[in-house]
Protein backbone atom coordinates (compact mmCIF):
# COMPACT_ATOMS: atom_id res chain seq x y z
CA UNK A 1 0.00 0.00 0.00
CA UNK A 2 2.52 2.61 1.11
CA UNK A 3 1.76 5.83 2.93
CA UNK A 4 -0.38 8.61 1.41
CA UNK A 5 -0.33 12.25 2.51
CA UNK A 6 -2.85 12.89 5.28
CA UNK A 7 -3.98 16.12 3.59
CA UNK A 8 -3.92 15.60 -0.21
CA UNK A 9 -3.51 11.78 -0.50
CA UNK A 10 -0.42 12.13 -2.69
CA UNK A 11 2.03 9.20 -2.65
CA UNK A 12 4.98 11.56 -3.26
CA UNK A 13 6.43 11.46 0.25
CA UNK A 14 10.03 12.33 1.12
CA UNK A 15 11.67 11.28 4.37
CA UNK A 16 13.29 14.07 6.43
CA UNK A 17 14.30 12.48 9.74
CA UNK A 18 14.21 8.89 10.98
CA UNK A 19 13.89 8.88 14.79
CA UNK A 20 14.01 5.09 14.98
CA UNK A 21 11.59 2.58 16.51
CA UNK A 22 9.90 4.38 19.40
CA UNK A 23 7.24 3.67 22.01
CA UNK A 24 4.05 5.67 22.16
CA UNK A 25 5.23 8.70 24.12
CA UNK A 26 2.65 8.46 26.92
CA UNK A 27 3.04 4.72 27.50
CA UNK A 28 4.02 5.04 31.16
CA UNK A 29 3.88 1.45 32.48
CA UNK A 30 3.87 0.88 36.27
CA UNK A 31 7.23 -0.51 37.42
CA UNK A 32 5.40 -3.35 39.19
CA UNK A 33 3.94 -4.66 35.91
CA UNK A 34 7.30 -5.68 34.38
CA UNK A 35 5.90 -5.06 30.88
CA UNK A 36 7.75 -3.56 27.93
CA UNK A 37 6.48 -0.75 25.72
CA UNK A 38 5.61 -1.73 22.16
CA UNK A 39 7.73 0.05 19.54
CA UNK A 40 6.57 1.75 16.32
CA UNK A 41 8.38 3.57 13.48
CA UNK A 42 8.78 7.33 13.95
CA UNK A 43 9.66 9.03 10.66
CA UNK A 44 9.27 12.75 9.99
CA UNK A 45 8.35 13.22 6.31
CA UNK A 46 7.11 15.86 3.86
CA UNK A 47 4.56 15.61 1.07
CA UNK A 48 6.15 16.84 -2.16
CA UNK A 49 2.75 17.83 -3.50
CA UNK A 50 1.15 19.98 -0.75
CA UNK A 51 4.34 20.47 1.34
CA UNK A 52 2.70 19.32 4.60
CA UNK A 53 5.13 17.86 7.14
CA UNK A 54 3.80 14.78 8.97
CA UNK A 55 4.72 11.35 10.33
CA UNK A 56 4.05 8.27 8.24
CA UNK A 57 2.71 5.86 10.87
CA UNK A 58 -0.54 6.01 12.86
CA UNK A 59 -1.06 4.43 16.28
CA UNK A 60 -4.86 4.04 16.76
CA UNK A 61 -6.34 7.04 18.60
CA UNK A 62 -8.08 4.73 21.10
CA UNK A 63 -4.62 3.57 22.19
CA UNK A 64 -3.34 7.11 22.79
CA UNK A 65 -6.21 9.33 23.87
CA UNK A 66 -8.52 7.35 26.17
CA UNK A 67 -6.30 6.41 29.14
CA UNK A 68 -3.43 8.87 29.34
CA UNK A 69 -1.77 11.05 31.95
CA UNK A 70 -1.57 14.52 30.37
CA UNK A 71 -3.44 17.21 32.33
CA UNK A 72 -3.51 20.76 30.96
CA UNK A 73 -4.06 22.25 34.44
CA UNK A 74 -0.58 21.19 35.69
CA UNK A 75 1.36 24.42 34.93
CA UNK A 76 0.57 28.09 35.57
CA UNK A 77 2.30 28.98 32.28
CA UNK A 78 -0.32 27.10 30.26
CA UNK A 79 -3.21 28.39 32.40
CA UNK A 80 -2.05 31.98 31.83
CA UNK A 81 -1.57 31.37 28.12
CA UNK A 82 -5.16 30.09 27.86
CA UNK A 83 -6.44 33.24 29.60
CA UNK A 84 -4.56 35.36 27.01
CA UNK A 85 -6.12 33.38 24.15
CA UNK A 86 -9.54 33.76 25.81
CA UNK A 87 -9.10 37.54 25.91
CA UNK A 88 -8.11 37.56 22.20
CA UNK A 89 -11.28 35.61 21.38
CA UNK A 90 -13.46 38.13 23.26
CA UNK A 91 -11.84 40.97 21.26
CA UNK A 92 -12.75 39.26 17.99
CA UNK A 93 -16.37 38.24 18.62
CA UNK A 94 -19.37 39.02 20.83
CA UNK A 95 -21.31 36.32 22.70
CA UNK A 96 -25.08 36.67 23.13
CA UNK A 97 -26.73 34.93 26.09
CA UNK A 98 -27.55 31.79 24.04
CA UNK A 99 -24.11 31.51 22.41
CA UNK A 100 -21.58 28.95 23.58
CA UNK A 101 -17.95 28.05 23.00
CA UNK A 102 -16.96 24.46 22.22
CA UNK A 103 -13.50 23.15 23.11
CA UNK A 104 -12.44 20.10 21.09
CA UNK A 105 -10.01 17.96 23.06
CA UNK A 106 -10.39 20.37 25.97
CA UNK A 107 -8.69 17.99 28.41
CA UNK A 108 -9.54 18.81 32.04
CA UNK A 109 -11.44 22.01 31.09
CA UNK A 110 -8.63 24.46 31.92
CA UNK A 111 -9.15 26.58 28.77
CA UNK A 112 -12.93 26.90 29.22
CA UNK A 113 -12.66 28.07 32.84
CA UNK A 114 -11.97 31.66 31.68
CA UNK A 115 -15.20 31.72 29.63
CA UNK A 116 -17.28 30.10 32.34
CA UNK A 117 -15.97 32.70 34.82
CA UNK A 118 -17.12 35.35 32.31
CA UNK A 119 -20.63 33.82 32.34
CA UNK A 120 -20.36 32.42 28.82
CA UNK A 121 -21.83 28.99 28.10
CA UNK A 122 -19.18 26.30 27.54
CA UNK A 123 -19.01 22.75 26.23
CA UNK A 124 -15.98 20.46 26.33
CA UNK A 125 -15.41 17.31 24.25
CA UNK A 126 -12.55 15.06 25.33
CA UNK A 127 -11.76 11.38 24.77
CA UNK A 128 -9.72 11.02 27.99
CA UNK A 129 -11.71 9.28 30.72
CA UNK A 130 -9.99 10.93 33.66
CA UNK A 131 -9.73 14.32 31.95
CA UNK A 132 -13.49 14.34 31.22
CA UNK A 133 -14.29 13.36 34.79
CA UNK A 134 -12.16 16.24 36.15
CA UNK A 135 -13.79 18.70 33.72
CA UNK A 136 -17.30 17.62 34.77
CA UNK A 137 -16.40 17.70 38.48
CA UNK A 138 -15.25 21.32 37.98
CA UNK A 139 -18.64 22.25 36.52
CA UNK A 140 -17.45 22.33 32.89
CA UNK A 141 -19.77 20.03 30.95
CA UNK A 142 -17.68 17.48 29.01
CA UNK A 143 -18.77 14.86 26.48
CA UNK A 144 -16.37 11.93 26.87
CA UNK A 145 -15.91 11.16 23.19
CA UNK A 146 -13.83 11.71 20.04
CA UNK A 147 -15.04 14.71 18.04
CA UNK A 148 -16.00 13.93 14.44
CA UNK A 149 -18.76 14.77 11.94
CA UNK A 150 -21.44 12.48 13.48
CA UNK A 151 -20.79 13.92 16.96
CA UNK A 152 -20.91 17.47 15.54
CA UNK A 153 -24.38 16.70 14.15
CA UNK A 154 -25.54 15.47 17.58
CA UNK A 155 -24.14 18.57 19.30
CA UNK A 156 -25.92 20.80 16.76
CA UNK A 157 -29.24 19.07 17.54
CA UNK A 158 -28.81 19.49 21.31
CA UNK A 159 -26.96 22.84 21.50
CA UNK A 160 -27.42 24.57 18.09
CA UNK A 161 -24.37 25.97 16.27
CA UNK A 162 -21.30 27.22 18.16
CA UNK A 163 -20.22 30.87 18.27
CA UNK A 164 -16.58 29.78 18.78
CA UNK A 165 -14.86 26.40 18.37
CA UNK A 166 -11.43 26.07 19.95
CA UNK A 167 -8.82 23.33 19.73
CA UNK A 168 -5.42 23.49 21.39
CA UNK A 169 -2.94 20.94 20.14
CA UNK A 170 -5.75 18.91 18.61
CA UNK A 171 -5.91 19.67 14.89
CA UNK A 172 -2.54 18.00 14.35
CA UNK A 173 -3.51 14.89 16.37
CA UNK A 174 -6.29 13.80 14.10
CA UNK A 175 -6.57 10.38 12.58
CA UNK A 176 -9.99 11.25 11.04
CA UNK A 177 -8.79 14.67 9.90
CA UNK A 178 -11.43 15.27 7.24
CA UNK A 179 -14.38 14.11 9.36
CA UNK A 180 -13.34 16.49 12.14
CA UNK A 181 -13.11 19.48 9.80
CA UNK A 182 -16.44 18.62 8.17
CA UNK A 183 -17.86 18.58 11.70
CA UNK A 184 -16.31 21.97 12.50
CA UNK A 185 -17.59 23.43 9.22
CA UNK A 186 -21.19 22.37 9.87
CA UNK A 187 -21.21 23.23 13.60
CA UNK A 188 -19.70 26.74 13.36
CA UNK A 189 -22.12 29.69 13.11
CA UNK A 190 -21.98 31.58 9.80
CA UNK A 191 -20.13 34.47 11.53
CA UNK A 192 -18.41 32.21 14.07
CA UNK A 193 -14.69 31.72 14.68
CA UNK A 194 -12.54 28.61 14.82
CA UNK A 195 -9.45 29.06 17.03
CA UNK A 196 -6.74 26.54 16.17
CA UNK A 197 -3.63 26.33 18.35
CA UNK A 198 -0.75 24.22 17.07
CA UNK A 199 2.98 23.74 17.42
CA UNK A 200 4.33 26.10 14.78
CA UNK A 201 6.54 24.25 12.31
CA UNK A 202 8.93 27.18 11.61
CA UNK A 203 9.56 27.61 15.37
CA UNK A 204 10.10 23.87 15.82
CA UNK A 205 12.66 23.81 13.00
CA UNK A 206 14.46 26.96 14.19
CA UNK A 207 14.63 25.64 17.78
CA UNK A 208 15.85 22.22 16.53
CA UNK A 209 13.04 20.83 18.71
CA UNK A 210 12.85 17.36 17.18
CA UNK A 211 11.36 16.16 20.50
CA UNK A 212 8.07 17.74 19.34
CA UNK A 213 7.89 14.87 16.83
CA UNK A 214 5.99 11.98 18.39
CA UNK A 215 3.15 9.62 17.51
CA UNK A 216 0.37 11.85 18.86
CA UNK A 217 1.55 14.62 16.53
CA UNK A 218 0.55 13.36 13.09
CA UNK A 219 0.86 16.73 11.32
CA UNK A 220 3.19 19.76 11.58
CA UNK A 221 1.72 22.95 10.13
CA UNK A 222 2.96 26.22 8.83
CA UNK A 223 0.19 28.77 8.17
CA UNK A 224 0.57 28.09 4.43
CA UNK A 225 0.02 24.33 4.75
CA UNK A 226 -2.81 24.72 7.29
CA UNK A 227 -4.59 27.01 4.79
CA UNK A 228 -4.11 24.35 2.06
CA UNK A 229 -6.04 21.93 4.28
CA UNK A 230 -8.74 24.49 5.20
CA UNK A 231 -9.37 25.29 1.51
CA UNK A 232 -11.04 21.90 1.15
CA UNK A 233 -13.69 22.97 3.70
CA UNK A 234 -14.19 26.59 2.55
CA UNK A 235 -12.55 27.87 5.72
CA UNK A 236 -9.99 30.66 5.82
CA UNK A 237 -7.43 31.96 8.32
CA UNK A 238 -8.01 35.70 8.86
CA UNK A 239 -5.55 36.35 11.69
CA UNK A 240 -2.71 34.55 13.48
CA UNK A 241 -0.23 35.15 16.24
CA UNK A 242 2.98 33.45 17.24
CA UNK A 243 3.07 32.58 20.95
CA UNK A 244 5.90 31.16 23.09
CA UNK A 245 3.87 28.32 24.69
CA UNK A 246 5.18 24.75 24.10
CA UNK A 247 8.45 26.16 22.78
CA UNK A 248 6.82 28.06 19.91
CA UNK A 249 3.20 27.76 18.83
CA UNK A 250 0.78 29.54 16.55
CA UNK A 251 -2.81 30.57 17.24
CA UNK A 252 -4.82 30.82 14.00
CA UNK A 253 -8.23 32.50 13.85
CA UNK A 254 -10.38 30.97 11.14
CA UNK A 255 -13.72 31.93 9.55
CA UNK A 256 -16.05 30.66 6.85
CA UNK A 257 -14.74 31.88 3.46
CA UNK A 258 -17.96 33.69 2.59
CA UNK A 259 -17.99 35.65 5.86
CA UNK A 260 -16.69 39.15 5.05
CA UNK A 261 -13.76 39.60 7.39
CA UNK A 262 -10.42 40.84 6.05
CA UNK A 263 -7.12 39.10 6.55
CA UNK A 264 -4.95 41.05 8.98
CA UNK A 265 -1.58 42.57 8.12
CA UNK A 266 -0.04 40.39 10.82
CA UNK A 267 -1.21 37.23 9.03
CA UNK A 268 0.11 38.48 5.67
CA UNK A 269 3.51 39.19 7.24
CA UNK A 270 3.72 35.74 8.87
CA UNK A 271 2.86 33.94 5.62
CA UNK A 272 5.35 36.04 3.62
CA UNK A 273 8.02 35.28 6.23
CA UNK A 274 7.36 31.51 5.94
CA UNK A 275 7.79 31.68 2.18
CA UNK A 276 10.88 33.94 2.32
CA UNK A 277 12.57 31.65 4.86
CA UNK A 278 11.99 28.58 2.69
CA UNK A 279 9.45 26.59 4.72
CA UNK A 280 7.78 25.34 1.53
CA UNK A 281 11.09 23.97 0.30
CA UNK A 282 12.76 20.62 1.07
CA UNK A 283 16.23 22.07 1.71
CA UNK A 284 15.45 23.64 5.09
CA UNK A 285 14.26 20.26 6.46
CA UNK A 286 17.33 18.33 5.35
CA UNK A 287 19.44 20.98 7.05
CA UNK A 288 17.30 20.45 10.18
CA UNK A 289 17.89 16.67 10.09
CA UNK A 290 21.66 17.11 9.75
CA UNK A 291 21.71 19.47 12.73
CA UNK A 292 19.70 16.95 14.81
CA UNK A 293 22.33 14.22 14.18
CA UNK A 294 25.13 16.64 15.17
CA UNK A 295 23.19 17.66 18.30
CA UNK A 296 22.88 14.00 19.30
CA UNK A 297 26.67 13.63 19.28
CA UNK A 298 27.10 16.86 21.22
CA UNK A 299 24.67 15.98 24.04
CA UNK A 300 25.95 12.39 24.39
CA UNK A 301 29.52 13.72 24.67
CA UNK A 302 28.37 16.09 27.42
CA UNK A 303 26.49 13.41 29.36
CA UNK A 304 29.39 10.92 29.05
CA UNK A 305 31.83 13.58 30.27
CA UNK A 306 29.64 14.33 33.33
CA UNK A 307 29.22 10.60 34.09
CA UNK A 308 33.02 10.17 33.93
CA UNK A 309 33.25 12.97 36.50
CA UNK A 310 30.86 10.87 38.69
CA UNK A 311 28.07 13.46 38.40
CA UNK A 312 24.49 12.40 39.05
CA UNK A 313 21.96 13.38 36.34
CA UNK A 314 18.17 13.20 36.66
CA UNK A 315 15.60 14.11 34.02
CA UNK A 316 13.42 17.06 35.01
CA UNK A 317 9.83 16.35 33.99
CA UNK A 318 8.42 13.38 32.09
CA UNK A 319 6.57 15.02 29.19
CA UNK A 320 5.60 13.01 26.12
CA UNK A 321 8.26 14.76 24.07
CA UNK A 322 10.87 13.52 26.53
CA UNK A 323 10.11 9.99 25.27
CA UNK A 324 11.24 10.96 21.77
CA UNK A 325 14.33 12.65 23.19
CA UNK A 326 15.43 9.85 25.52
CA UNK A 327 14.81 7.04 23.03
CA UNK A 328 16.46 8.81 20.09
CA UNK A 329 19.46 9.63 22.31
CA UNK A 330 19.50 5.99 23.51
CA UNK A 331 19.73 7.17 27.14
CA UNK A 332 19.28 4.52 29.84
CA UNK A 333 19.11 4.27 33.62
CA UNK A 334 22.94 4.21 33.85
CA UNK A 335 23.10 7.67 32.24
CA UNK A 336 19.87 9.16 33.62
CA UNK A 337 19.23 7.82 37.11
CA UNK A 338 15.51 8.78 37.19
CA UNK A 339 12.99 11.39 36.04
CA UNK A 340 11.22 13.62 38.59
CA UNK A 341 7.61 14.76 38.14
CA UNK A 342 4.80 16.67 39.88
CA UNK A 343 2.03 14.88 37.92
CA UNK A 344 0.99 12.01 40.21
CA UNK A 345 -0.34 10.01 37.25
CA UNK A 346 3.26 9.35 36.19
CA UNK A 347 4.82 8.35 39.56
CA UNK A 348 6.34 4.86 39.98
CA UNK A 349 6.27 4.15 36.25
CA UNK A 350 9.04 3.68 33.73
CA UNK A 351 9.79 6.34 31.13
CA UNK A 352 8.37 4.71 27.96
CA UNK A 353 10.86 2.45 26.21
CA UNK A 354 13.37 2.59 29.10
CA UNK A 355 14.07 1.38 32.65
CA UNK A 356 14.33 4.99 33.87
CA UNK A 357 11.87 5.32 36.80
CA UNK A 358 9.63 8.38 37.16
CA UNK A 359 9.42 9.53 40.79
CA UNK A 360 7.63 12.17 42.85
CA UNK A 361 9.86 15.25 42.85
CA UNK A 362 9.01 15.95 46.53
CA UNK A 363 10.38 12.60 47.75
CA UNK A 364 13.88 12.70 46.30
CA UNK A 365 17.07 14.64 47.00
CA UNK A 366 18.50 16.69 44.15
CA UNK A 367 21.21 15.43 41.74
CA UNK A 368 24.17 17.46 40.44
CA UNK A 369 22.43 18.11 37.12
CA UNK A 370 18.87 18.07 35.82
CA UNK A 371 18.35 17.31 32.13
CA UNK A 372 15.49 19.66 31.29
CA UNK A 373 12.93 17.63 29.32
CA UNK A 374 10.06 20.06 30.09
CA UNK A 375 12.25 22.83 28.62
CA UNK A 376 9.19 24.73 27.33
CA UNK A 377 8.23 25.52 30.97
CA UNK A 378 11.82 26.35 31.92
CA UNK A 379 11.23 29.78 33.50
CA UNK A 380 8.31 28.69 35.66
CA UNK A 381 10.06 25.52 36.86
CA UNK A 382 13.44 27.17 37.62
CA UNK A 383 11.68 29.92 39.61
CA UNK A 384 10.36 27.20 41.96
CA UNK A 385 13.78 25.54 42.47
CA UNK A 386 15.79 28.28 44.17
CA UNK A 387 17.31 26.01 46.82
CA UNK A 388 18.69 23.65 44.15
CA UNK A 389 20.28 26.57 42.29
CA UNK A 390 21.58 28.19 45.50
CA UNK A 391 23.30 24.91 46.43
CA UNK A 392 25.19 24.83 43.13
CA UNK A 393 22.78 22.63 41.16
CA UNK A 394 22.80 22.97 37.37
CA UNK A 395 20.36 22.45 34.51
CA UNK A 396 21.18 20.98 31.10
CA UNK A 397 18.77 22.76 28.73
CA UNK A 398 18.64 21.13 25.28
CA UNK A 399 16.56 23.69 23.34
CA UNK A 400 16.46 26.18 21.70
CA UNK A 401 20.23 25.84 22.13
CA UNK A 402 22.18 23.39 24.27
CA UNK A 403 23.36 25.19 27.40
CA UNK A 404 24.12 24.60 31.06
CA UNK A 405 22.40 26.98 33.46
Amino acid sequence: MGFSCRVCNSKKIKKILDLGMQPWGNDFIPISEKKKSKLYPLNFVICENCKTCQIDFTIPKERMFVNHSYMSGTTDTLKNHFIDVGKSVLKKTKFSKDDYILDIGGNDGTFLKFFRDNRIKVLNVDSGKEQSAISNSNGINCLNNFFDEPLANKIEQSHNKARVIHGSGIFFHLEELKSVFRGVKSLLKSDGILVAEFIYLPSMIKNLAFDQIYHEHLLYYSLSTLQNLLDEFDLEIFDAQEVPIHGGSCVAFVKHKDFKKNRTDNLRLLIKKEQDEGFLDYKIYINFANKVYLFKKEILNLINKLKNEKKKIYALGAPVKGTTFINFMELNEQKIHCAVEINKHKFDKYYPGTKIPVVDQKTISHPDYYLFLSWNFKDEIISKMNSFVDNGGKFIVPFPKLEII
